[in-house]
């Protein structure tokens, strides 16, 4: 996703089209919200049909350059011929295209509710696999990925932001946490969120946490 020879150029160029794809999942996310209410065509409470059809009609429309691909395989594991699983969704870009096979960003997407249970799932199979074990599940070879989490009933986003930012402290053990770092909240269904963290082996990785309200149109 580079291309200049002044390594400065490729880290301002990076840090751009991060924004960019933060910028259009965001305003996906409320098309397509605003396409289910218009339509009346809800969405399943069901992470892998949400991802599968905000893909299929919303990421991949509209952009250049970018191009949004549902669940890719990861990590493979050439003693067993297996991969150690896959990513929600791998984003990737003319360089990747090209044959710049390790240039891509990850976006991890979970379902919240408010509870527990959720909450923790979005720690321990979310945030972890970019972080433990070592190597970690979810490489972030341009050290940055996202975190999706599709809010599938009413809540207090901030309030279960601090709930998650609590269990990620207590569960994820040996890896530096930053502060939860609120980046932008439309004060209606979404908000924004960095975290920096640091695991073994000096691995760093930056995750930008985004929380959509789709409370209104679940079936």
């Amino acid at each position: 996703m580079g291309g200049f020879k002044n390594e400065s150029n490729n880290v301002v160029f990076e840090q751009g089209l991060f924004n960019l794809i933060i910028l259009h999942i965001s305003k996906c996310c409320e098309t397509m919200r605003n396409d289910c209410q218009k339509e009346s065509n809800p969405l399943p409470n069901y992470e892998d049909k949400i991802s599968n059809r905000l893909v299929a009609r919303y990421l991949n429309v509209g952009i250049k350059g970018i191009k949004f691909i549902r669940e890719s395989p990861e990590g493979f594991d050439a003693e067993t011929d297996t991969f150690k699983g896959r990513t929600d969704i791998r984003v990737v870009s003319s360089n990747w295209l090209n044959g710049n096979d390790n240039d891509y960003y990850t976006v991890e997407t979970k379902r919240l509710d408010g509870s527990s249970k959720l909450s923790k799932k979005y720690v321990c199979e979310g945030i972890s696999r970019f972080l433990v074990p070592f190597p970690p599940k979810y490489p972030s070879y341009n050290g940055k990925n996202v975190m999706l989490g599709y809010i599938v009933q009413a809540i207090n986003i901030v309030e279960n932001t601090s709930k998650i930012d609590d269990l990620q402290r207590k569960l994820l053990i040996d890896v530096t946490i930053s502060e939860m770092e609120s980046v932008y909240n439309d004060g209606k269904c979404f908000s924004r969120y960095k975290c920096l963290y640091k695991a073994e082996n000096n691995l760093n990785v930056e995750l930008i946490h985004l929380f959509y309200d789709f409370s209104d149109v679940m079936q």
